[in-house]
């Protein structure tokens, strides 16, 4: 570890070295030319920056002196500047409150560069079983994706410090000042994650008062009511500040079928929209022999069909029917949410302490407990679960077996039989998760005759999300009910339910995590060039993360068997470990020009850091910015950086969960030399091997550690060149242009089982050849699959560019004859993918690089090529109003047609939303009305592709017209 510290020195001091060279030179220059064009960083304790989106009046050289030095997101180095080398967007407390949301979720996540695939309230309603502590549903998260990289890849800060739990909906809106926003690769800045970029959340400061809100909401379709209120405090004085507050919001669930688009599950089939369900219904779905059955055609080359219930209680012939296919199917949609039901509570406590001149103590404080839940249909079950029923059952008039399996070799066993337990009510998936995050430290200066300031910090996080599945089918005491006479014929009779509700059961899955760290910055001055003063910032940080994620003994997935106690959709492995990093950072400032012709100001921006992981080995990345004005009122910027993710705690420790993917098998129809060749694919396949009994096989998800592999970090640069204009000429107008590019390599994602067998196929040595089981040579399907692991591996390529456009116009006050008509600003926001690159297997054969820009799949979401925001805002006197419209561009629904895998289009949409607020002073009383999706438009259909809402909930409103309302009280 010494090492690389001394290699992280050496740059530094080259750094350094460099830009002291450099600054000499341009001062002989300067001073031969007789211009002083100095520009002293001002005094004073370090705070945050207040720069709202929108025109920035930037501060002339000679006044520099005058201004305090702030933190910007994006860089370590404390600026006068509001504009840097850093594309920020701002969202300021107005642009928060005016959305209406009680939850910061549904505000980041109309962002124009967040696009892809995103946890948010409207998706997450499928709580799954519980299989993987980061796939299931309706905790009611919200998290963002920055440049489509996934949530993953975009780093959630409040105050520039990390969460144990990014959610963005725990986090108390009250609490927060503005939301910086910077879709670029910020490494070097902030370490692991920050690819897409950085959600810095900037909590306020300095509140002096009372204040208490209320907000109300509910659909026009007269549902998805939600309402809470917030009461926040604050005092300050001259030695500190404190402010505290409470939060509580609550949404009530929404039925998918409460909408048109969602009410069924949509298939694209040969071009034409089909309803369709599930095969497994109330009435049963049994396979029997034709003479058994009343006259149904037998299926093609068999003597055997399907039959359902029709009436009576199933222990005659005659109380069953043929079996008609989709129009039997059942309909699972109409049971799930579209909306989870969610309940939060927060509590935050903010301060600091001036003890003296020279130290100030600072403490933030929050706490979020929230009650959530996610909805199901009634659980499906079948034989292929581990139950069966046997020809003697009294109950059974069919004179077979029905079972998984043939029963030692007994031809009137065997038969598939499965059913829709509704007499048990729906699966439904609860969720209490309760967060805590701390700060605090002492930051300080050196005494007043010198720049430097340093801050110290601990920062302890701790989320603990307890999961509770009901109605999940306990396999052995759902058998013993059928022995015992329960008549799995007619499972909605209520008796028949009682004896059967003996066999479900409710598994338990809680996952754990912990965030400790310990930080120490100190920044300021180092000598005085020609162009302005040369600044250094370097840190310090350790920090460690812990997961530990338990299943109770009754959904432990057994890997020999494939199964557990309860129906194989909430089989889960327990998981658990540490990471531990150690880092060391340095940012340097350099001004090299300032007031000369075609340089206003031009300045260098050097920063590196290593990062050792107890998991991965020590990666250091540096990056380079320039920012040079030829004028006052144009800055060019650009950023070249180096961008890492080293694996997180679920890519390592994740335990095992079942999958069943079709495999292609390389093996099949070999010579014996063939065989010979490919001994570590093929080991124990036969001689011209006809291949596995199922296409289907099975496969384990895993973190990488349960596999036994090694995983290092995601490598990759991130570079972004652009404009800012702020014309003299023009009051009011700001405009910036920016181009990025983002590029990785050894990205950290599942390997899919083909890719597996197809690799070690290829190489008798590839390291995934460890990860193939085939049963052995005594075995009656010698050579057969037995499984596949498929943990998280280093595979793959992602690439990423486009161009950000913003305007900004305040807009002069003007006046129509003798009437004011107020003020008016106006904003847009836009931006344009061009290139969305993935290769999931380079070097593999028949892998290639795809470009997604532009299409939406269920592995990278929604990649539109245009995204955009327009706002506009109006006041007078007590009266305000916003009027915000988003675009999101037309796309290609890749592989949408469920027969023909042909693409299918989705159109663009926009969505307009009103607000207006009037604020009554005699009573210092404000109210705010408001409707999102003012023309109720209806999102896209993905069919298929669009999880069981046939629609892109990540990214499109499915509530419709919602109307909102809110009163703030200031005391």
């Amino acid at each position: 570890m010494q090492s690389n510290y001394n290699r992280l020195s050496i740059a530094v001091r080259l750094a350094l070295s460099v830009g002291l060279v450099s600054s000499a030179a341009i001062a002989q220059a300067q001073d031969a030319s007789g211009t002083d064009a100095s520009t002293p960083q001002a005094h004073g304790p370090q705070s945050q920056s207040t720069q709202a989106q929108g025109n920035t009046e930037q501060p002339k050289q000679s006044n520099a002196k005058t201004l305090t030095a702030v933190s910007v997101t994006g860089s370590l180095i404390r600026r006068v500047d509001a504009e840097t080398a850093s594309p920020v967007v701002t969202l300021d407390r107005s642009a928060i409150t005016n959305n209406g949301s009680p939850t910061l979720g549904n505000v980041l996540q109309a962002l124009p560069s967040i696009s892809g695939n995103a946890t948010n309230t409207q998706n997450n309603s499928n709580g799954g079983g519980g299989a993987s502590p980061t796939l299931e549903g309706g905790d009611g998260a919200a998290r963002v994706s920055l440049r489509g990289l996934g949530v993953n890849r975009t780093l959630v800060l409040v105050d520039g410090q990390r969460l144990a739990n990014a959610d963005l909906n725990m986090i108390p809106q009250n609490m927060i000042e503005r939301v910086d926003v910077l879709a670029e690769g910020a490494s070097t800045v902030y370490g692991s994650d920050a690819i897409g970029g950085v959600v810095n959340f900037i909590l306020r400061k300095d509140y002096k008062g009372a204040e208490l809100s209320v907000n109300d909401g509910i659909s026009s379709h007269g549902d998805g009511q939600r309402h809470g209120g917030q009461f926040t405090i604050g005092a300050s004085g001259d030695d500190g500040n404190i402010v505290a507050g409470i939060d509580y919001n609550k949404y009530n669930p929404v039925l998918a079928p409460r909408r048109g688009f969602s009410s069924h599950q949509l298939y694209l089939s040969s071009g034409v929209v089909t309803p369709s369900g599930s095969g497994s219904i109330p009435t049963g779905r049994l396979l029997v022999p034709v003479s058994k059955s009343p006259g149904c055609a037998p299926r093609a080359g068999t003597t055997s069909t399907y039959v359902t219930l029709a009436s009576g209680n199933g222990s005659s012939l005659s109380d069953y029917r043929c079996y008609l296919g989709a129009a039997d199917a059942f309909n699972y949609n109409a049971y799930n949410y579209i909306q989870t039901q969610q309940e939060r509570t927060n509590l935050f406590v903010l301060g600091n302490y001036k003890f003296n001149d020279y130290v100030t103590f600072f403490g933030d404080v929050f706490y979020n407990h929230t009650n959530s839940s996610g909805q199901d249909a009634p659980a499906p079950t079948g034989v292929g679960d581990g139950w069966q029923v046997l020809a003697s059952n009294p109950n059974n008039p069919f004179g077979v077996t029905f079972s998984q399996n043939q029963i030692n070799g007994d031809p009137n066993s065997g038969y598939p039989f499965s059913t829709r337990l509704t007499g048990l009510g729906t699966r439904l998936h609860t969720f209490t998760t309760d967060n805590e995050q701390i700060n605090t430290g002492l930051r300080g200066n050196f005494g007043q005759q010198t720049t430097w300031i340093w801050d110290a910090s601990i920062d302890y996080g701790h989320s603990r999300r307890v999961q509770t599945n009901y109605n999940e089918v306990n396999v052995p005491a759902f058998q013993a009910a059928i022995d015992a006479g329960a008549n799995i014929f007619n499972q909605a009779d209520p008796a028949v339910t009682a004896l059967l509700a003996k066999g479900v059961d409710a598994p338990v899955y809680t996952m754990t995590n912990t965030m400790k760290q310990a930080q120490a910055n100190a920044s300021g001055e180092l000598w005085d060039l020609p162009a302005g003063a040369m600044q250094l910032s370097v840190g310090a940080l350790y920090r460690k993360n812990t997961m530990n994620y338990n299943v109770t003994s009754d959904a432990i997935l057994d890997p020999t068997t494939n199964t557990c106690t309860v129906l194989s959709e909430a089989c889960g492995s327990p998981g658990g470990g540490s990471i531990n990093v150690k880092e060391l950072y340095a940012e340097t400032l350099i001004p090299v020009l300032s007031e000369q012709p075609f340089a206003y100001a031009l300045n260098v921006d050097l920063g590196v850091r290593t990062s050792n992981y107890s998991t991965s080995g020590t990666t250091t990345n540096g990056k380079i910015a320039i920012e040079w004005r030829p004028i006052a009122d144009l800055l060019v910027r650009g950023t070249a950086s180096q961008v890492f993710r080293a694996p997180n705690l679920d890519e390592l420790y994740d335990g095992r969960t079942v999958a069943g993917p079709t495999l292609n098998d390389p093996c099949v129809g070999l010579t014996a030399a063939q065989l010979a060749q490919h001994s570590a694919a093929c080991q124990n396949v036969p001689v011209n091997w006809g291949g596995n009994p199922l296409g289907q096989v099975t496969a384990y998800y895993s973190g990488a550690v349960p596999a036994g592999s090694t995983l290092k970090p995601e490598q990759g640069k991130s570079i972004d060149i652009g404009l800012v204009y702020s014309p003299e000429w023009l009051t009011g107008v700001s405009t910036s242009l920016d181009f990025w590019h983002i590029y990785l390599s050894d990205t950290l994602t599942p390997i899919t089982a083909q890719t597996v067998a197809n690799a070690c196929f290829n190489n008798n040595n590839s390291p995934f050849c460890s990860f193939i089981n085939r049963y052995g040579q005594t075995s009656q399907i010698a050579g057969a699959v037995n499984y596949i692991n498929t943990p998280v591996v280093n595979l793959g390529n992602l690439s990423t560019s486009g161009i950000d456009f913003t305007l900004n116009y305040a807009i002069p006050h003007f006046n129509v004859g003798d009437v004011d008509p107020g003020t008016f600003k106006a904003g847009l926001n836009t931006t344009y993918n061009s290139t969305y690159k993935n290769n999931a297997a380079p070097g593999q054969p028949g892998s290639e690089s795809i470009n997604y820009a532009g299409t939406y799949s269920l592995q990278f979401g929604n990649i539109a090529r245009w995204r955009g925001t327009f706002t506009l805002n109006w006041a007078l006197g007590p009266w305000s109003a916003q009027w915000q419209s988003r675009y999101i561009h037309r796309l290609t629904n890749l592989n949408a047609d469920a027969i023909t895998g042909a693409n299918a289009s989705m159109g663009a949409i926009t969505y307009h939303s009103i607000q207006g607020g009037y604020e009554w002073a005699k009573i210092h009383t404000r109210f705010d009305l408001g409707i999102d999706n003012l023309t109720g438009r209806v999102p896209p259909l993905a069919y298929q592709n669009g999880s069981n809402y046939n629609v892109d909930t990540s990214t499109y409103d499915v509530l419709g017209r919602y109307f909102w309302a809110r009163a703030t009280v200031k005391f």
